[in-house]
């Protein structure tokens, strides 16, 4: 039986079946003894059990004998006594049966009831006769006689007639499944009160466990029984739990044995030990064990293989190979320990047998059972341990019996030894298969074997610990591997594992472990005489703080001597990390005196380095690579100065200072730091990322909590295998390109921290990163690293070429046309020299003009400035002078353009320069009735504060128009400033009034210098003057309303406007509009109206408006504007077309009334008003 649910088909190993004793006619029942046998496990049947269990449902299986009244079984006997009685007969005839049938039932029922039997059942077996069918049934059967005398109220179910399925098998079915069916249920009842009285016979004898004569070898058969008999209904698990009850109740007895008083039948398991065979794995029980443990003669190996084997056996049984690998391990450490706390006296080596082919027989089990994946899979987890300890018990073996590599041959001891061992063993199965025991008895034989037998579990562990991702298991047995190829003399085999050890250590964090296994490697580069490794091995130790001092002060001085000795011939220098022995803690780019770096000049790099040598140490040489920076250039230029006028020019593409600022446009990827520490590059270890864990409650159907959990969303994701992802750190032993690099030469590098500078001359232009970084130790031994390879760490050079600066003397001061100014030319060699004889070409726009300051010569458009030689980096001035003539435009900004050719140079170069004129001079038309002024205004709009003296003021105007000059002759002298002082300047036009004049031109002319200055230089401005004649006047009167002798506050007004023509004009037509203050005048009607002018006559139109003061006081007249008024066009096509309004110019309509005011009166009283009835 496989187990509960489980078809007969598949059942192996079964032993025991459940005893039915018939009775009655047995020739009756030999016939149906077959068809029975194979009906009842055709189908499962439902067991109701006591106390609660659970219900289940099994398949049983029964073993049918002669019932015997002469033998009786024990009711504790649960496997050899029937379970079930039975009896059976074919007897039809009712006389019969009252005769002689009758009282052999009787007899039968009453020997039941003496050993109180009360499970049983009588089957009348009758034979269909289809002659007989259509007769009429008798009164009275057999059946219904055997009920009547021998039934009970209880037992009424226990008589069944059943049709012969020999003879009629169509008609018998029926019948037959019936029949069936009540064997299986009153088994399966029977049962179930047996084993209500076993258990509590059980439990009886097991609360006498502390009785001096209790034994524990009878109780243990005495619960097998029940274990066996749910092993037979298909409880597996049950059965299982009842050997768990006993293996918890022996292990409990034997530690308490070793604290307090030992019971006596514990003395049987101290009994030397004489046989370690192999732990059969079957679903058999092993007779022979059992038969030991009966007698009690069973040593400690042979109770534990007999429990071991039986609970292997239910979860075999169970399917659940990787319970039995789980289960080996623990049983196999938990008999170790029983065999030394009871003393068991056994051959040295004789419990290392016993476990490793323990361990074996449950790996070939587990390999045999596991058929799908998911078994497979789960057999895997539990069988890296068990190949673990198997490897550990044969290492155990090899010791003892001088099998190890590197142990002299076996002595005579050692082979008696073996012998023993393999005597104990036993023999192997009688087939063809290799077994565990002929496997181990095989290595035991040879070193070859052996050495064969143990590499193969070895690397059989190694790689199963691998594949369950038990890495430290994995390096574990590596170490172990290591040892024993070393022994047999393969280094070259140990230092891979060794390698493989230290790897995982350091990158974890075992700093002790991985100070050990680095002792085991140096020890295996010597043996191998390899003088690389071992000089860097030797650096590696002496920088090891976990290790004595000593230890590390002698290992240094195997570097310095392997280094002298065996590598000084060597012209290739030896490689390793520089953490190894140096800690790199931070990197900065000093800045460069002129804030750039420059071709041909030393760029510096100082780096802070933390020595964990215990003892000074000579760097031959301290190195960084450089390498081009390959991301994209952005445009950059050389700063210059912000001045208007400047100019700067390289003949070489420009790059900023390495204490840039980021400009925002550029990405991150683009941007290289000047100063970092590493200790912000460290990699980060993805297995230190937070896990991302969510918790969750769940709840019943009835919305009551059921549990709450924690799970991990991605358990794959932070639980793979660490050698698989990316956080190995790259090996920096792979020496790079040393082409252009920073140096500096035999230093003394201090334990601890240590400042070490680096030069470089830079010789090409452009963008550089940092590279890998090299500690030169004794001319021999480089250290290398490539931490800042990822810190894009770097700077830019630039090559400066010649430029020219075209710069004021005094740069805060504006330009002025009309007055000298002094400049300088600034010439800036750059990082190269420029030679004697060179040549500036200067040339300028019309107006302007140049010379040298210190000659006395006249200006030019044109100057050549010969150059003197200049070294590198180094400037020279030449100071010169300008001045842009005034042209006599009114102008608020000249503009000129200095062209300078140089050699250097391929293209001629524009300077813009930007003048501003002294003063600007505005000028207004005053008007009085039809006399005309001219009112001129000058002020200066220069920048910085200037002031100018004034003097000679003239207005000249074109052909026969003249003024007169209004400016007081004996005033001093006038001054302009930039400040905001003006001065202003009064000239009459004098003219005929009564005459239409036309356009002038007129010029202003004045003589202006600087305070500080006695030179005079000529201001002009001219402008033309169009449309001055008057044409119309206006005056405007308010009379008070009628009835009224004041003008009041909220009364009507009349607001009377005369228009006057003066002059001759061609525009007759005219609005007018009245524009008064809102907050002052109330227009009552319309406020603008059109007239008509008739040329003819020189007399006025009058206009009357009603008008109301708002407020009292004195109050401006409202204003008037006239307007020329141009119809409509009435022959125009255009329907669309409507009068338009065009203004007059300033001076052609004289307002007369525009600065009067008139007195407007409050409002009178109300008492004083009239009541008229």
């Amino acid at each position: 039986m496989k187990g509960v649910g489980n078809s007969p088909a598949d059942r192996e190993g079964m032993t025991n079946k459940p005893i039915v004793a018939c009775a009655g006619d047995w020739n009756l029942f030999c016939t149906l003894e077959q068809p029975l046998v194979a009906a009842i496990p055709q189908d499962s049947c439902e067991w109701r059990r006591s106390y609660g269990r659970i219900t289940k449902f099994v398949y049983l299986e029964a073993t049918f004998v002669k019932f015997n009244k002469d033998k009786t079984q024990s009711d504790l006997n649960l496997l050899k006594r029937p379970i079930f009685h039975i009896y059976w007969t074919d007897c039809l005839d009712v006389e019969y049966y009252k005769t002689t049938l009758r009282e052999d039932i009787e007899v039968w029922i009453k020997h039941l009831e003496k050993n109180n039997i009360t499970d049983w059942m009588i089957v009348l077996v009758e034979t269909y006769d289809i002659r007989k069918t259509n007769k009429l049934l008798p009164r009275t059967t057999v059946l219904d006689k055997i009920k009547g005398d021998f039934a009970a109220k209880q037992t009424e179910d226990r008589f069944i007639s059943v049709i012969n399925p020999i003879k009629s098998e169509a008609r018998s079915a029926e019948s037959w499944r019936a029949l069936v069916a009540k064997v299986r249920h009153f088994i399966l009842v029977a049962y179930n009160k047996a084993l209500i009285k076993f258990e509590e016979y059980m439990r009886e004898q097991r609360e006498k466990r502390n009785d001096p004569e209790w034994d524990f070898c009878k109780y243990f058969i005495l619960q097998e029984q029940l274990a066996f008999v749910l092993e037979m209904l298909g409880l597996y698990e049950e059965a299982l739990v009842q050997y768990d009850e006993l293996d918890a109740l022996f292990s409990q007895f034997v530690l308490n044995s070793n604290i307090a008083e030992s019971p006596k039948w514990l003395e049987t398991f101290r009994q030397p030990i004489t046989s370690w065979q192999a732990v059969r794995l079957t679903s058999l029980v092993p007779q022979n064990l059992r038969e030991l443990i009966i007698k009690k003669k069973a040593s400690l190996l042979d109770f534990r293989s007999y429990l071991f084997q039986r609970q292997s056996a239910m979860l075999l049984l169970t399917f659940k190979p990787w319970e039995i690998a789980s289960r080996c391990l623990t049983t196999v450490h938990n008999t170790l320990v029983e065999l030394s706390l009871l003393s068991a006296h056994a051959v040295d080596g004789a419990a290392a047998c016993w476990a490793h082919l323990a361990c074996a027989e449950t790996l070939r089990a587990c390999e045999r059972i596991s058929s799908t994946n998911s078994a497979l899979e789960a057999c895997t987890n539990m069988n890296a341990p068990l190949l673990h300890n198997a490897k550990d018990k044969l290492h155990e073996l090899g010791k003892l019996c001088g099998l190890l590599p590197g142990s002299p041959e076996p002595t005579s001891e050692q082979l008696h030894l073996v012998v023993m061992l393999s005597a104990g063993m036993g023999d192997s199965e009688p087939n063809n298969q290799q077994t565990s025991t002929d496997r181990l008895k095989e290595a035991l034989c040879s070193k070859k074997s052996f050495q064969q037998y143990y590499l193969e579990l070895a690397e059989l562990a190694m790689g199963t610990y691998k594949h369950i991702g038990r890495l430290r298991f994995a390096r574990t047995i590596g170490r172990d591997l290591a040892a024993f190829y070393s022994e047999l003399g393969e280094t070259s085999k140990a230092v891979v594992f060794l390698m493989d050890a230290l790897r995982s250590y350091e990158e974890q964090g075992w700093k002790d472990l991985a100070a050990q296994t680095r002792l085991e490697l140096i020890a295996a580069a010597k043996k191998m005489n390899d003088v690389d490794r071992y000089a860097k091995l030797s650096a590696r130790i002496a920088s090891t703080a976990e290790l004595e001092i000593l230890v590390r002060n002698f290992y240094f001085e195997e570097m310095l001597k392997t280094i002298r000795e065996n590598l000084a011939d060597k012209q290739e220098s030896v490689l390793t990390e520089l953490n190894d022995c140096f800690k790199l803690v931070s990197a900065e780019l000093l800045p460069s005196e002129r804030d750039v770096y420059i071709t041909d000049n030393k760029v510096q790099c100082r780096l802070v380095i933390e020595s964990d040598m215990p003892k000074d140490v000579l760097c031959t040489r301290a190195a960084i690579g450089t390498e081009a920076h390959q991301d994209k250039p952005t445009e950059k230029r050389t700063p210059v100065k912000n001045y208007k006028t400047d100019l700067t020019v390289s003949t070489a593409s420009q790059a900023n200072s390495p204490r840039k600022t980021v400009d925002t446009a550029e990405t991150e990827s683009n941007t290289l730091v000047t100063s970092i520490r590493l200790d912000d590059l460290k990699p980060k270890n993805p297995l230190l990322n937070p896990m991302n864990i969510s918790s969750k409650l769940h709840y019943k159907e009835d919305n009551t909590l059921q549990k709450a959990t924690v799970e991990c969303q991605n358990p794959k994701l932070p639980l793979r295998r660490s050698d698989s992802t990316k956080y190995r750190k790259p090996s920096a032993t792979v020496r790079n390109s040393y082409e252009a690099h920073f140096e500096n030469e035999n230093i003394i590098i201090h334990p601890g921290s240590n400042d070490i500078v680096v030069e470089y001359v830079a010789k090409k232009c452009g963008t550089f990163k940092l590279g890998q970084v090299s500690l030169l130790i004794e001319g021999k031994l480089e250290f290398l690293s490539n931490a800042l390879i990822a810190a894009k760490m770097g700077y830019e050079v630039e090559t400066q070429g010649i430029s020219v600066y075209l710069n004021k003397v005094e740069p805060k001061k504006d330009l002025v046309a009309g007055l000298e100014h002094d400049m300088e030319l600034v010439v800036t060699s750059g990082s190269s020299k420029i030679e004697e004889g060179a040549t500036i070409l200067l040339k300028t726009s019309t107006g302007l003009n140049i010379r040298f300051s210190e000659d006395e010569c006249p200006m030019s458009r044109e100057l050549s400035i010969p150059i003197q030689a200049i070294e590198p980096f180094q400037t020279t001035k030449i100071p010169l002078r300008l001045f842009a003539s005034l042209q006599p435009r009114r102008e608020k900004s000249i503009e000129h353009t200095v062209w300078l050719t140089c050699p250097w140079w391929e293209s001629i170069t524009e300077v813009p320069l930007h003048f501003s004129p002294p003063m600007i001079a505005s000028w207004r038309l005053l008007t009085s009735n039809t006399r005309k002024f001219i009112h001129v205004t000058l002020k200066s709009s220069v920048a910085h504060f200037i002031q100018f003296i004034l003097a000679d003021p003239k207005l000249q105007c074109d052909g026969n128009n003249t003024v007169s000059d209004l400016n007081p002759k004996n005033s001093g002298e006038l001054v302009v400033a930039s400040d905001g002082t003006t001065a202003s300047l009064m000239w009459e036009l004098l003219k005929d009034p009564l005459v239409k004049a036309g356009p002038m031109k007129a010029t202003f002319t004045v003589q202006y210098r600087p305070v500080n200055e006695d030179t005079s230089r000529t201001f002009s401005c001219p402008f033309d003057i169009q449309d001055y004649t008057t044409l119309f006047v206006i005056r405007t009167k308010l009379e008070p309303g009628k009835g009224s002798d004041f003008c009041r506050a909220s009364q009507v007004c009349c607001l009377q406007l005369n228009l006057q023509r003066v002059n001759e004009t061609e525009h007759t037509s005219l609005m007018y509009e009245v524009l008064a203050d809102q907050t002052m005048w109330a227009v009552l009607g319309r406020t603008a109206g059109v007239i008509t002018m008739e040329s003819s006559t020189a007399e006025g139109q009058c206009v009357s408006l009603d008008v109301m003061p708002l407020g009292a006081g004195y109050l401006p007249l409202p204003a008037v504007r006239l307007s020329k008024y141009i119809a409509r066009d009435a022959n125009a096509r255009d329907t669309s077309a409507h009068p338009r309004l065009e203004p007059f110019s300033p001076g052609q309509v004289y307002h007369a009334g525009k600065a009067k005011q008139v007195h407007v009166l409050p409002p009178a009283p109300k008492e004083h008003l009239d009541i008229t009835v």
